[in-house]
């Protein structure tokens, strides 16, 4: 009987396995809670770890209440311009958008991976500017890290703190190769070379170049 019983469960497990999708799904853009406004389009990039797109059969995206990703053709990565209603249709702008992407694979195996952005009243910008002290952004290893804030400056004259993807701000790099800017808004050094990053929120952009002077690693603590 015991033997039985183990037969059982490592045949489930071995099925469960084989129901396994094959290639799993990591949703770069947006990140989860990530604060957008009503009319904002952001970029969902999901990369399944696929070497090729010939693994990749069919895409499908659900996310009830934005447009622009009803019909994604297979890639990778998997990549649409997902837009938030801003209500001049008379349709409701909501509070939240939750995304939900589903691939197919060539071999009939599904994965399923999800996020979601909140959707924040509209600033009321006039300008959108970055600290004078870090333009330019100069690195003197790769791996250095820096700061790179970027402020709002409202109709009303306050002064909003926006650095970081989850306030909506976007990052536009001329050479990824060389820098890229985490989630946080935080700049690291790659490779060396030059690199302009573009700023954008809603309207408003501005640009600071970017140096990476030698390619000496940085030490860590």
């Amino acid at each position: 009987m015991k033997t039985r019983w183990l037969d059982k469960v490592l045949a489930g497990v071995i099925a469960a396995m084989g129901a396994a999708p094959a290639w799993p799904l990591v949703i770069q853009s947006p990140q989860p809670g990530e604060s957008v406004s009503p009319g904002q389009t952001v970029w969902l990039i999901v990369n399944p770890s696929s070497p090729a797109e010939s693994d990749i059969q069919a895409v499908r995206i659900m996310a009830p209440g934005a447009s622009g990703c009803e019909d994604v053709p297979p890639s990778v990565p998997v990549q649409c311009p997902l837009t938030i209603p801003d209500g001049s249709d008379d349709a409701a702008i909501p509070t939240a958008v939750d995304i939900r992407v589903q691939v197919t694979f060539a071999d009939g195996t599904e994965a399923q991976a999800k996020t979601s952005v909140t959707v924040t009243e509209t600033r009321s910008l006039q300008a959108l500017e970055g600290d004078p002290r870090a333009s330019p952004l100069v690195f003197n290893a790769i791996g250095e890290e820096r700061d790179f804030p970027v402020f709002g400056i409202s109709t009303d004259g306050g002064l909003h703190d926006l650095r970081g993807r989850r306030q909506g701000t976007m990052y536009d790099i001329s050479d990824p190769a060389v820098v890229k800017v985490r989630d946080d808004g935080r700049v690291v050094a790659q490779a060396v070379g030059a690199a302009t990053i573009t700023v954008r929120n809603g309207a408003f952009s501005f640009e600071v170049p970017v140096f990476v002077l030698d390619g000496t690693k940085a030490r860590r603590p």
